[in-house]
């Protein structure tokens, strides 16, 4: 049973209504980033407005939640007191005769100020269920509510106003902020300290990056965004024993706890900034449940705590009472938090590696800001400091602000390590929420400095947090992961077996819906009745051209199911029903590790993992099972020849639906035309075709955006033709994606370490970016991506013409020689005309195509026997 109960948030989202109606967010590029495509800020900002539309909610009882147990509510209190005694903080009273005079720190209205924060501050905490006097507040303050006498009302009635004496005078510069930050900390706790349980110690700290030019290193590439939060919360063992200096090894995106920023004025920037932190917390640390993150200007704060549902954040006034008892909780309990509090997972075992990764180097930083006069009542700091040191003296001013309180290889072309890969240049997205008034004011200009376009590349040492056991495997590294704040987050890890050391497994986590728990366990149980079905009959292994998980189970936090609206943010199952956002539940699944399409040995071995991911399909589609997410990420390769060449992967979109049927008219082009294309100008059919009396229903868009049918973008309904198509540009992207295979020695050791990513180790040397054309297909509006795709494939000659593109030729070109080149112009065409031949509108409310598991596999077939000669010529398995 809970001892606390979290309140109801109570109103809308504070973000506007999405255009598109999604109950979870598509997988942007940005968040579940493709190889080649680029991680810098524009696309970064452009997932986050996606993903997070409709799920970023206000909780002012957010830091009672997350801190309520390491600093109750009158032990902040109690500390704050202390700090009126000491002139930490000082009172103002707005009707007294000398308002710009503090208030004695033992006079009775300070008493009378104290009592009225405190009870305010219990007021908007969780609620106890063994506290009477709590439950009664509440209801006050709700009958207050009902009354009219809210908010305005209240703040026109409190006469006092509180102010940090040694808050950073504005600009508020990022060292003396820091030092403000730990210099509250360290005074708290030497109040708390009688109070504090024995096991309760300082864990976490402050700090400020002392490097100006460079961003945080992320760890796991690229690292195109120049990423530099102005402040970060990391563990105690990065710091001297005096907590002077800190090693700045340790500032990397591995190690943080907690990220935060800093603005004069632009509280809304601040809040973007704090977002794209948290991404890069949660790409380069995929274990954690939540991330948590801090804005701050002159005036407010915000506490802000993402995971898998979104956000949520309690927004502080610090010239406010119950501003200033939250601070002081805040900050204490950020100090005194085990990894838990602060997101990290028990299930993890991490260990600190040193390494080294490079990072962008950023434009000189702007002349500093000449600081404004001081205001009414500003006084100059009592001390000063030297400017090389970690922390300087803190410098002092109010927090006082009039305004209305807010809420190469063999054969193949040369590896070009650089020159391919896309920008690293930060760029600014133009688009301003319309929920904000947003005042830049002094703040213009202080955004993250941004690397130039030929930004210099540093390589920095680190110490790094390495995940060593995972659920009690033990662990090789990580092989892919996500970065999205919101969504299924997906990471997977290699593991060792624990009954057989030689044996390596795939280890999964993700947060999936638990509205789809249902689905995807009919979809296994289907899965396993086939199974035993075939083993029983002594027929082949129906899953031969499938990886299955083998185990799988929902992770716990803190005795119950780990879920986001309730192990994570405490709601009660009734509480949920009225939320605008999906629940979810930490689900972990076992399998056998496979090759990831990016370590091919060569394209005939990319064309038969393809083909045999496609033979996949082809029998989760007779047994009535929809993948609806077909990418090159759930395309995997054998890791040995004479294996079974190509898998398919990942049930977590599928659900059950009998196959649809070509329609007549589709059959009846499709004769037209078997095989691979010799003559690129060959025209299409042009015949009649006839409704099929079907209307598409209207469904989810799920899937992978640049890999997604144009029919699903348009908003119809997803069936088995859909997947087909995906193919075709799993296997279009591809070729654009890459320049040849990587050598054998790379390939060798890539399968020594089961195929993870070493921290720092960056992009791969053969990756490439997209050309302009299909880069669009990344992270465009959903309806003009599915307009170009259409119009793409609609066209008589669009195959040729779009292979002959001077761009998209040049990269073809670039990336593969001559003895490849033609073959695989050849592939591409014969692909891209079988689709468009396939392509039906008339009599439908939605064009679509419809290719055959068969029809796609033969062209596959008849390309692998036309040149079957250069195979071994053109292959870099390290196996032969």
């Amino acid at each position: 049973m809970r001892v606390i109960i979290r309140r109801d948030y109570g109103n809308t989202p504070d973000v506007p209504v999405r255009t598109e109606d999604h109950s979870s967010p598509t997988k942007q590029s940005a968040s579940n980033r493709q190889p080649s495509q680029p991680h810098t800020r524009g696309y970064v900002d452009n997932a986050i407005q996606h993903e997070l539309a409709q799920a970023r909610f206000i909780a002012d009882d957010l830091g009672d939640h997350m801190f309520g147990h390491l600093v109750p509510t009158d032990m902040a209190k109690d500390i704050l007191k202390q700090f009126i005694a000491d002139c930490v903080v000082e009172i103002y009273d707005s009707s007294s005769e000398t308002p710009n005079k503090p208030l004695g720190p033992k006079s009775k209205r300070v008493r009378k100020a104290l009592a009225a924060a405190f009870k305010d501050a219990r007021a908007h905490g969780c609620i106890r269920s063994d506290s009477d006097a709590v439950m009664a507040e509440t209801k006050s303050v709700e009958a207050d509510k009902k009354q009219g006498r809210g908010k305005k009302s209240k703040q026109q009635d409190n006469p006092y106003s509180w102010r940090w004496r040694d808050f950073p005078r504005e600009p508020i510069g990022e060292d003396k902020l820091v030092t403000f930050l730990n210099d509250i900390t360290d005074r708290a706790l030497e109040v708390a300290k009688p109070r504090l349980d024995s096991n309760c110690k300082v864990r976490n700290r402050f700090a400020a990056p002392q490097d100006k030019y460079h961003g945080v290193p992320l760890s796991y590439e690229p690292d195109g965004e120049d990423m530099r939060p102005d402040f970060l919360v990391l563990p105690v063992k990065a710091f001297s024993p005096d907590f002077k200096t800190v090693d700045q090894k340790y500032v990397n995106f591995t190690a943080l706890r907690a990220v935060g920023e800093s603005k004069n004025k632009d509280f809304a920037s601040g809040l973007d900034q704090v977002h794209r932190y948290a991404r890069g917390i949660r790409r380069a640390q995929p274990w954690v449940h939540f991330v948590v993150a801090l804005t701050v200007t002159r005036s407010r704060l915000a506490l802000v705590r993402g995971d898998g549902s979104g956000t949520e954040r309690l927004e502080l006034v610090l010239s406010d009472g119950r501003g200033c008892i939250e601070l002081i909780r805040i900050l204490l309990g950020i100090a005194l938090a085990e990894g838990d509090d602060l997101g990290q997972s028990s299930e993890v075992e991490l260990e600190t590696k040193e390494r080294s990764c490079k990072v962008s180097k950023a434009k000189a930083p702007p002349p500093p800001k000449e600081a404004p006069p001081a205001e009414g009542h500003d006084r100059e700091s009592k001390a000063t400091a030297s400017s090389s040191q970690l922390y300087s003296a803190p410098a002092s001013l109010s927090t006082h602000d009039t305004s209305q309180s807010v809420l190469s290889s063999s054969g193949l072309a040369p590896h070009i390590s650089d020159a391919s890969v896309p920008s690293s240049a930060a760029v600014s997205s133009n688009s301003k929420r319309s929920y904000y008034e947003v005042d830049d004011g002094d703040d213009a200009g202080e955004d993250e400095r941004k690397p130039s376009k030929k930004a210099n590349r540093t390589e920095v040492p680190v110490v790094a947090f390495i995940p060593v056991a995972v659920y009690g495997r033990k662990c090789l590294g990580i092989l892919f992961t996500t970065s999205s704040i919101r969504g299924r987050g997906t990471a997977v890890f290699c593991v060792v077996d624990v009954k057989d050391e030689s044996r390596l497994l795939a280890l999964k986590m993700s947060w999936q819906d638990v509205e789809r728990e249902a689905e995807q366990n009919e979809v296994l149980e289907v899965l396993e009745k086939s199974r035993l079905k075939k083993i029983k009959l002594k027929e082949s292994n129906p899953h031969a051209n499938l990886v299955v998980p083998f185990e799988s189970f929902k992770a716990s936090r803190k005795n119950e199911t780990c879920t986001t609206l309730g192990a994570i943010r405490a709601f009660l199952d009734d509480q949920l029903t009225g939320f605008a956002v999906e629940n979810r539940v930490l689900s972990v699944s076992l399998s056998e590790l496979k090759r990831p399409v990016k370590y091919f040995w060569g394209v005939h071995d990319f064309v038969r993992g393809v083909r045999g991911a496609v033979l996949g399909h082809q029998y989760l589609t007779s047994i009535g099972v929809l993948h609806r997410d077909i990418s090159e990420n759930n395309v995997v390769l054998a890791r040995r020849p004479g294996e079974e060449r190509g898998y398919l992967i990942d049930f977590d979109m599928a659900k059950l639906q009998e196959p649809e049927k070509p329609t007549e008219a589709a059959a009846t082009v499709r004769t037209k035309r078997k095989g691979l294309i010799d003559d690129p100008g060959v025209a299409r059919s042009s015949l009649p075709i006839p409704s099929d009396g079907v209307k598409p229903l209207k469904a989810l868009r799920t899937g992978t955006i640049p890999y997604m049918s144009f029919n699903v973008l348009y908003g119809g309904r997803h069936t088995h033709f859909d997947d087909m198509e995906s193919f075709l540009y799993v296997v279009f992207l591809f070729f654009f994606t890459y320049a040849g295979p990587l050598s054998k020695e790379e390939l060798r050791i890539a399968d020594t370490r089961g195929f993870t990513q070493p921290v720092g180790s960056g992009r791969l040397t053969h990756i490439r970016g997209w050309p302009s054309e299909f880069a669009m297909w990344s992270d465009g509006p959903p309806q003009q991506i599915a307009k170009d795709k259409d119009t793409s494939l609609g066209k008589t000659d669009s195959g040729t013409k779009l292979v002959d593109s001077a761009e998209v030729n040049h990269c073809l070109q670039k990336n593969w020689e001559s003895g490849l080149y033609l073959g695989i112009r050849r592939l591409l065409l014969s692909l891209w005309t079988l689709f468009a031949d396939s392509r039906l509108s008339d009599g439908f409310p939605l064009p679509r195509t419809q290719v055959t598991h068969g029809e796609f596999i033969e062209v596959l077939d008849l390309w692998l026997k036309e040149y079957r000669g250069n195979e071994q010529e053109f292959s870099n398995c390290p196996f032969t």
